[in-house]
């Protein structure tokens, strides 16, 4: 797996989306998309898994709805809420996010184990706050395979900026302005 170590080995290069959301009547929707890794031997791997749109805005207690935009054998991707002091932003701090290392292992059966087949996501939505996305720790989870899209109301008051990262490739990051 490329993600966090700890939790999931990460190794690659930042790829992102500056594209708005665009709401719908019920919400938006933000899209894990992963267009592969390329190589150049000897030399660099980048890695196009990014969010789409990176940033969104939403109005409180609308839907966000989180889509797997991956092949069905792809990792996993999680939208996990975290405040702006902690997210990574080194090289050493994207191959080994600590703050994903500790929030990730809530989704996983047996939180104390490795990752793994015998170790899957057994739970799709961590709340810390109030039900739905509003405070740090707040994630939710989508897998190609069994789980691709989840939604779930941005409870946040008017005037909060959501940060958020996935747990699973620490690279990955974006906002939710709630309006």
């Amino acid at each position: 797996m490329r993600g966090t170590a700890g939790v999931f080995l990460a190794a690659g290069a930042v790829a992102a989306s500056a594209a708005m959301a665009s709401p719908t009547s019920s919400g938006i929707t933000i899209k894990a998309t992963d267009k592969g890794a390329t190589y150049v031997i000897n030399k660099s791997v980048t890695d196009q898994m990014y969010f789409n749109p990176g940033d969104a805005r939403v109005k409180s207690g609308q839907t966000l709805t989180f889509e797997y935009g991956g092949r069905a054998g792809q990792e996993p991707h999680t939208i996990t809420i975290v405040a702006e002091k902690d997210l990574p932003k080194t090289t050493a701090q994207l191959n080994n996010c600590t703050i994903c290392n500790k929030l990730a292992v809530g989704h996983l059966m047996n939180p104390k184990a490795p990752p793994g087949p015998t170790n899957d996501i057994a739970h799709w939505v961590l709340n810390k706050g109030q039900p739905g996305l509003d405070a740090p720790g707040d994630s939710i989870a989508i897998e190609g395979a069994k789980h691709k899209s989840i939604s779930v109301k941005v409870t946040a008051p008017a005037g909060t900026t959501l940060h958020f990262v996935c747990a699973v490739h620490p690279w990955m990051q974006g906002t939710i302005t709630v309006t």
